[in-house]
């Protein structure tokens, strides 16, 4: 199999995850917890491109994820292509373009601190911190995503909650947490 073949062969996985992110930033309120990094939250903003083979619709607004037509969307198969996206870790807010066929970011805006006039080296090492910082929180979600995706309770569980809350019904949320917790073996207390 070529490389070209294996690329769209697995297009859709970059595209599931888009779907995944909207649905847990939706049933967490934006608050994610992913394994093994620091809590984040983060939201789908500003667009959002969704396509069927050659149909597409994009969608803009304020939250545009949480507009009937971008569940209708859904409803009719099409997928995430391109979301902006934000995520903020503690202090820091980021913003860019998540490219779902090659998981590519683009208009990064990163929540610099130092000033262009000071140190180059300086200024450097701070965007690369702030990359890493990125990286890590977005690698996590994904490595998530995937453990989901592999599991058994997948499509037994999640994908009818994936749909039920497309068709704009409010899932179970305490039944996705509770498959959740048994994929990724998490042992988080319950708030009091």
């Amino acid at each position: 199999m070529e490389l070209l073949d294996l690329i769209e062969g697995r297009r859709f996985m970059g595209r599931e995850f888009v779907v995944w992110l909207w649905f847990e930033s939706e049933m967490q309120e934006t608050n994610l917890h992913p394994t093994g990094a620091d809590p984040v939250s983060m939201w789908l903003e500003a667009q959002i491109t969704l396509v069927l083979e050659k149909e597409e619709s994009r969608l803009k607004g304020a939250i545009p994820a949480s507009s009937p037509e971008a569940k209708e969307a859904l409803r009719q198969g099409k997928l995430p292509k391109e979301a902006k996206m934000r995520l903020v870790r503690g202090e820091r807010e980021y913003a860019w373009t998540l490219k779902a066929d090659s998981l590519g970011l683009s208009g990064l805006k990163l929540p610099t601190q130092l000033k262009k006039n000071d140190e180059k080296h300086e200024v450097f090492y701070e965007r690369m911190m702030l990359l890493e910082d990125l990286e890590t929180s977005l690698s996590a979600l994904y490595a998530d995503f995937v453990r989901m995706r592999l599991a058994d309770p997948w499509d037994d569980e999640v994908v009818p909650l994936i749909k039920s809350w497309a068709h704009g019904e409010k899932p179970d949320a305490g039944a996705y947490l509770a498959t959740k917790r048994a994929v990724l073996g998490e042992k988080r207390k319950k708030k009091r």
